[in-house]
């Protein structure tokens, strides 16, 4: 399957590594190239702290900052304000007409971040795929305050639409040559609500539909129940991301149900704590078929494992991180491997900052590998 945004192709599905403030951490974007990334998710309201709109806006945007050459998608940064605002409350408030910061907690001084603000602020950034600003059903919240997050959600997705229709008038779109607008789903687990809230952003109409919410049950674990429900919401056709969206068999998982889109912290953040994806099998030797099979048998964990750098066997361990990767770690010469286990076990060792870099690498080369899996029919 292809999508076009703004004249240009991609097959799907698609992975996103997380590059919050324009890049990746401990990469460059020419390493992301290197590894097969076609796009990055990025945060707007990160962004508009630092550098801040007149800076991007003189550089052309977030990608011309980053000489990316594939497409970026952009967060609303709903989320992040959630969190921070779960964590202190007196830093701000969730208020119908927006997210309301204050400088600290005797309140002297507070700004409005708004679903208009939000867009505007992306399409300074040149997003190619833009999120609209959501009100973050809480996993604890009791059914009045999910009713309040998903009506909030649909009235600013509202707002969002039509601040967006407007940019796309003042930056000179035209109807197929535009950027793409995805609202994320709220309501936690909650059925009604969240089926609600499906409902009226349907008739709203967007590009795309977000898995919003948090996709762990009350144990901690992978709730693919709630995943099912959310795609079974919007019509067979539609595209739906799986925002922030998660291991290689997450993914696969989710996948089948008829998500398209991945991002996730997981395989850089992983990387950075010495945990490296490895292939079981030869990916070679998978297609999606395959995948589903093993997908609906729940013997997933046949393809996918995980490797720990920090083990003391790994010392003297010269063999290839994985022997069915191909990432600029594993790649060998002669049965040699550009970088062998031993001596990314040995730079995590010594703490030297190449190690997170050559990590990431690898793990994100993985999960190219998945998408390139799931995109192959036979």
């Amino acid at each position: 399957m292809q999508i076009t945004i703004k004249n240009q192709s991609y097959q799907l599905p698609i992975y996103l590594p997380d590059a919050t403030l324009g890049v990746a951490r401990s990469l460059d974007s020419l390493d992301l190239a290197r590894v097969g990334l076609e796009g990055v998710m990025v945060n707007t309201y990160h962004l508009i702290n630092r550098p801040g709109e007149t800076v991007l806006k003189r550089l052309g945007g977030v990608k011309k900052m980053m000489n990316w050459p594939g497409f970026v998608s952009s967060d609303s940064g709903g989320f992040q304000l959630f969190s921070l605002l779960q964590k202190n409350p007196d830093l701000g408030k969730i208020t119908d007409e927006g997210i309301v910061r204050y400088n600290g907690p005797k309140k002297q001084k507070k700004t409005l971040f708004t679903p208009e603000d939000s867009i505007r602020m992306q399409f300074a950034l040149g997003s190619d795929v833009m999120i609209c600003l959501d009100d973050f059903t809480p996993p604890t919240a009791d059914e009045k305050r999910i009713q309040q997050s998903v009506e909030r959600t649909i009235a600013w997705a509202k707002r969002a639409k039509a601040e967006f229709k407007l940019q796309l008038e003042k930056h000179g779109f035209s109807k197929d040559n535009r950027p793409l607008l995805l609202a994320p789903i709220q309501g936690h687990n909650h059925e009604k609500w969240r089926a609600h809230c499906s409902k009226e952003l349907q008739k709203i109409g967007f590009d795309i539909y977000g898995l919003g919410g948090w996709p762990l049950d009350e144990q901690g674990k992978f709730d693919y129940s709630f995943c099912q429900k959310n795609a079974d919401l919007t019509t067979k056709d539609s595209l739906r991301f799986a925002l922030g969206v998660g291991t290689p068999k997450n993914i696969v998982r989710l996948f089948f149900m008829g998500y398209q889109f991945f991002d996730c912290v997981l395989p850089t953040r992983d990387a950075r704590h010495q945990r490296l994806y490895v292939f079981r099998v030869d990916p070679a030797t998978l297609n999606r078929q395959i995948l589903s099979e093993l997908a609906a048998a729940d013997r997933l964990d046949e393809v996918f494992d995980y490797l720990y750098m920090g083990k003391g066997k790994l010392a003297t361990d010269a063999g290839a991180i994985s022997e069915f990767c191909d990432c600029p770690l594993c790649r060998q010469t002669d049965g040699v491997p550009q970088v062998s286990r031993a001596y990314l076990h040995h730079l995590f060792k010594i703490g030297d900052s190449s190690a997170w870099r050559l990590a990431s690498l690898h793990n994100l080369r993985t999960y190219v590998k998945v998408m390139e899996v799931l995109r192959k029919v036979y």
